[in-house]
């Protein structure tokens, strides 16, 4: 018994270290939308590197405990959430990654204007991992009921920001560029949010038994 519970509390470790490091990913990318040249993208390539490893890790171990002890109820859920959020988890850190690229991209002369209105979906998308990460640690639902919230607020900000990028693009076509990569940013962070959510739901699960939808 010993050893199960050895394998699970190493297996919880290694769930916190990604959820952890995926969540400084997307603070990462918020300062880089807030500051541009602030973060360097091959720091994120590297950080991303490790978040893959994490993964390769977790499913490993979820499969040997599955295999081996046949766990019940609780830890059952537990192991089946922690395999199906690796893959949210790693989702994230990848659109966390491509956010510094495509911010990179803009450059220093559209930068900061053409991205403020980019920031507020940006600390949006952060808080949603924010909450979810300390869920998944903790075992806990506590805020899981603002995402929802939050998560329209994404969708209607990407809806806005990308009318008035494209018809900033059409009155100022030097800017096209920006525009393109400044789309591409709001997309990764609108993607973000939704995999806060599905990880949310996961969460829920693991926690209470029951499946519940956040849209």
């Amino acid at each position: 018994m010993m050893k199960f519970e050895d394998e699970m509390e190493a297996l919880k470790g290694c769930m916190a270290g990604m959820a952890d490091l995926t969540s400084s990913m997307v603070c990462a990318a918020l300062s880089a939308v807030e500051d541009i040249g602030s973060v360097d993208s091959e720091m994120l390539s590297d950080e991303f590197a490790k978040v893959d490893r994490y993964d390769r890790r977790i499913e490993e171990a979820s499969i040997r405990i599955l295999t081996l002890y046949h766990p019940m109820a609780s830890d059952m859920r537990m192991v089946a959430t922690y395999l199906k959020c690796i893959t949210y988890l790693e989702r994230i850190a990848k659109y966390s990654r491509n956010v510094v690229k495509a911010v990179a991209g803009i450059g220093d002369r559209h930068g900061s204007d053409i991205l403020k209105d980019v920031l507020p979906m940006g600390r949006t998308a952060s808080r949603m991992v924010e909450i979810v990460v300390s869920g998944l640690k903790n075992a806990s639902v506590d805020d899981f009921d603002k995402l929802s919230d939050m998560d329209t607020v994404l969708d209607s900000s990407l809806r806005e920001g990308l009318a008035h990028i494209v018809d900033r693009m059409k009155n100022d076509p030097e800017c096209a560029d920006a525009g393109t990569y400044c789309i591409s940013v709001m997309k990764y962070l609108e993607r973000i949010g939704d995999h806060a959510c599905k990880i949310a739901e996961k969460v829920t699960f693991m926690v209470t038994g029951f499946h519940t939808v956040i849209e």
